[in-house]
């Protein structure tokens, strides 16, 4: 009889501790250890720095850019060819072909009027700032008029003396000039001036003494006299 009344008892009592203990186990918290552990500052992705950033664009960067546009389209734009018309002294009255592989230089060869007949002249011209309106220039050249007469110059009219000396005149000149180019890279106006030297060789002048005609050989003077010349320059290609 008793242990039909303990034996009921005792499985309460120790479903109630299986039960109590099952929960005790269920509300446990989790521990450091049991948490997965956080991810270490070197296996994060770094962040982008300043320097990997896109810079800003800088006023002198920008100012480079646009510079070198500028060249860049000067070139595309630039001539390869043209001709110049122009008149002075020593020169005469001149053509000219003119070859330009860069903006600022000018390579040319061409053919002279002088004042006692034909002639050709070649020369080297660099210019400073090829971009701008008004284009300052440095010119070499140097050139020959061949052999002719200047008997139709009026100054022999009223100078027998010279009427021999002119019937036969030729000369070579070398000249350096500063001058500027004004208007497009295309069409400009040009005008120069400077100094020339000048070897110039003619007849001898005769005389008439007394019923005697003396004639002397041919003569050569040579100096350095100041020079001019304005034309005008077109360009293509």
């Amino acid at each position: 009889m008793a242990l039909h009344i303990v034996w009921p008892v005792l499985s309460v009592l120790l479903t109630s501790t299986l039960l109590l203990a099952t929960a005790d186990e269920q509300s446990l918290p989790v521990t450091a250890d049991d948490q997965s552990p956080p991810v270490a500052a070197d296996e994060q992705s770094p962040p982008v720095t300043t320097d990997e950033q896109s810079a800003p664009v800088t006023t002198d960067e920008q100012s480079t850019m646009v510079i070198a546009e500028g060249e860049l389209a000067a070139r595309r734009h630039h001539p390869l060819l043209g001709v110049q018309a122009d008149v002075g002294l020593p020169d005469g009255v001149g053509a000219s072909m003119l070859v330009m592989p860069w903006s600022w230089l000018r390579l040319h060869v061409g053919g002279l009027a002088t004042l006692s007949g034909a002639g050709l002249r070649a020369g080297v011209t660099l210019v400073a700032f090829p971009s701008m309106g008004v284009r300052p220039l440095l010119a070499v050249d140097v050139g020959y008029s061949f052999m002719g007469s200047a008997k139709w110059l009026p100054v022999v009219g009223t100078l027998p003396v010279l009427d021999t000396a002119l019937a036969q005149v030729s000369y070579a000149f070398g000249s350096a000039h500063l001058g500027f180019e004004i208007g497009s890279a295309n069409v400009a106006f040009v005008i120069r001036g400077g100094l020339s030297y000048v070897d110039l060789s003619f007849a001898g002048p005769r005389l008439d003494i007394e019923g005697a005609s003396l004639t002397a050989s041919s003569m050569s003077v040579r100096g350095i006299i100041p020079s001019a010349r304005v034309g005008l320059l077109f360009a293509f290609l």
